[in-house]
């Protein structure tokens, strides 16, 4: 009882967080609703008075206009409430995505990120339910427990009424309000915990819609996909929501009773006063104030919408604060400055495995990356080129060994890295913020961006750098692959002129024809100055130019040595080379 009642206070407390103002009108406006039911039972009660009576036209007029004022009192309220609480529950909702993010930012790898027990907080915590026949907001529960409260203190004032007629009425309509409202809540909050537990198989149905709808429509309509993506939409549904619905028939069936107890309270409501009125103990008049007042009381046992607002918005409130008790200990870590000089990089006896693997992808990998080197890596798919790179770059840390960028570990201070992926993001902005975006804070000087850009490569893209490249509207244009992928190039040339003076190219040719490869390394890994480079590619003609070249194998380097030592050595990369460049002549390897 205590901890319900502590969630209770928390939720209110939240209000705080929409501001000062808002949240004072919004408890104003609720306020105001909240004292209406009784007024209209008295006014009403006052009106009827008024004309049984028989009194001037006058007074009949006033008590008229009062009733009619309370109406239309009631329905501008309600109008102003809309937008009110919109407002504070968005505000609510931002301040506990920023904690979220906050909390995500600090995690020190992604190992915690990928796991299943973090994205089903988060998914909690600050899932809207779009599709899910729900709101999960931390808002809109700290608005719905103001609501529940008012209407607590409302129908407390409407049994204070009823007792002024029978206090036995009054505190057993009170009486029965609350059971039926526990008895209906506990039923129906039954479904609220059953669609909370399956977070998985939600992410998994928005996964398959997302995937039909935007990434896969290509397929959908060259291969007849339509129906295989309905079908296993369906089927995604069903299995969140079958259990749910036959929950919800098993609650259906099991309300017959509360019907039962219902029905007896409204028959109360309206009985009481009638038989007191007939025994001459109650003025006519006042019959429908407290009918009224009695129904005001009953109204407490409805579940209305605010209630699963508050059930679905406590999850994502613990969730939030899950996550800050497990997660938020950590501490950002220190991003290095723009650095003056390139960066030595140590890897010592490194091992490390992902998680639920039994393999280590890297075993006692151990390899210096000195100053201002081009060093190429290769290797077989799933040799740990990729894996390298997130070690690197402070993402995971090792199971073992010890990692450095100038003597410091990449997850205690960010190495002043700048890293293009295979798959790396296509922002939905302008060239210009594309390009600028692995350096922010970094003056912007558009002459600047454009050198970039030519540096890389990029002739045959829009001369306007404020083009907004989005592949959705009127106003934007999308690129090809490969022109992509000089942009992608011009934003990691930027950020080393910014100071990342550790620069990692993770097959960088991938979307380039055969000629704007052989272009590459002359117009970029050449180009630039100043740096410690890391280039990671399948493509052999991409590699034979760096002063160094490591082949890994079994997660650890097995050949280091330029172009031509490794093809006198005659071990893998021989091979390797050998194979491509009889592939390429159309000769047999």
């Amino acid at each position: 009882m205590v901890s319900a009642i502590a969630v209770r206070f928390r939720l209110l407390r939240l209000l705080g967080r929409a501001g000062p103002r808002p949240a004072a009108l919004l408890v104003v406006l609720q306020t105001v609703r909240a004292v209406v039911p009784v007024a209209q039972a008295l006014a009403v009660g006052g009106l009827v008075a008024a004309l049984f009576a028989a009194r001037t036209v006058a007074e009949a007029a006033v008590a008229a206009g009062l009733v009619a004022g309370l109406f239309l009192l009631d329905q501008v309220v309600w109008l102003l409430i809309v937008p009110v609480r919109t407002l504070v529950v968005r505000r609510i909702d931002g301040d506990l995505r920023a904690r979220v993010r906050a909390v995500a930012t600090a995690v020190p790898g992604l190992d915690v990120l990928e796991s299943v027990a973090f994205q089903d907080r988060v998914s909690r915590a600050v899932d809207t339910g779009s599709g899910v026949g729900r709101e999960r907001s931390a808002g809109g529960a700290a608005a719905g427990q103001l609501e529940l409260v008012l209407r607590m203190v409302s129908t407390v004032a409407a049994t204070a009424l009823v007792a002024t007629l029978s206090v036995v009425l009054a505190v057993g309509l009170l009486a029965l309000g609350l059971v039926l409202r526990a008895v209906i809540r506990r039923q129906w909050m039954r479904l609220v915990d059953m669609l909370d537990a399956d977070t998985v198989s939600q992410r998994y149905d928005y996964y398959v819609s997302s995937q039909a709808v935007y990434f896969a429509a290509k397929d959908v309509r060259l291969f007849g996909l339509a129906d295989w993506f309905a079908g296993r939409t369906r089927a995604a549904i069903a299995r969140i929501y079958a259990p749910v619905w036959r929950e919800l028939l098993a609650v259906l069936r099991r309300q017959w009773w509360t019907a039962v107890l219902a029905l007896a309270g409204a028959t109360a409501v309206l009985a009481a006063p009638a038989v007191a009125v007939l025994r001459g103990d109650l003025d006519p008049a006042l019959l429908i104030t407290y009918v009224l007042a009695g129904t005001a009381v009953l109204a407490i046992s409805a579940t209305g919408v605010e209630t699963f607002d508050i059930e679905y918005g406590r999850h994502a409130v613990a969730a939030a604060d899950e996550l800050s008790t497990l997660y938020g200990a950590g501490s950002v870590a220190d991003v290095a400055g723009p650095a003056a000089r390139p960066p030595t990089v140590r890897f010592e006896n490194v091992v490390f495995s992902y998680p639920g693997e039994a393999t280590p992808t890297l075993d006692g990998l151990t390899v210096t990356l000195h100053p201002g080197q081009t060093v190429a890596m290769v290797g077989a798919n799933g040799a740990g080129k990729t894996t390298f790179v997130k070690l690197l770059a402070g993402l995971y840390r090792p199971d073992s060994g010890r990692i450095t960028v100038d003597g410091v570990e990449p997850h205690l201070r960010r190495p002043p890295l700048t890293v293009l992926f295979q798959d790396f993001v296509r922002y939905p902005a302008s060239l210009r913020d594309n390009v600028t975006a692995a350096a922010p804070g970094h003056p912007v000087d558009d002459d600047a961006v454009r050198d970039h850009l030519r540096r890389a490569g990029a002739a045959d893209l829009p001369a306007d750098i404020d083009t907004l490249l989005w592949r959705e509207g009127t106003d934007g244009t999308d690129l090809s692959g490969g022109q992509w992928q000089r942009v992608g190039l011009a934003r990691v040339l930027f950020a080393v002129t910014a100071g990342r003076r550790l620069l990692v190219l993770d097959e960088p040719t991938a979307s380039l024809d055969v000629r704007a490869e052989a272009e590459f390394h002359e117009q970029v890994v050449a180009g630039v100055r100043d740096a410690t480079t890391l280039l990671i590619s399948h493509r052999m003609s991409t590699v034979r130019f760096a002063d160094r070249i490591l082949l890994l194998r079994d997660g650890r380097v097995v050949e280091d040595g330029t172009h031509d030592d490794l093809l006198a050595l005659g071990g893998g990369y021989a091979r390797f080379f050998t194979a491509q460049a009889a592939a390429f002549r159309g000769e047999p390897a």
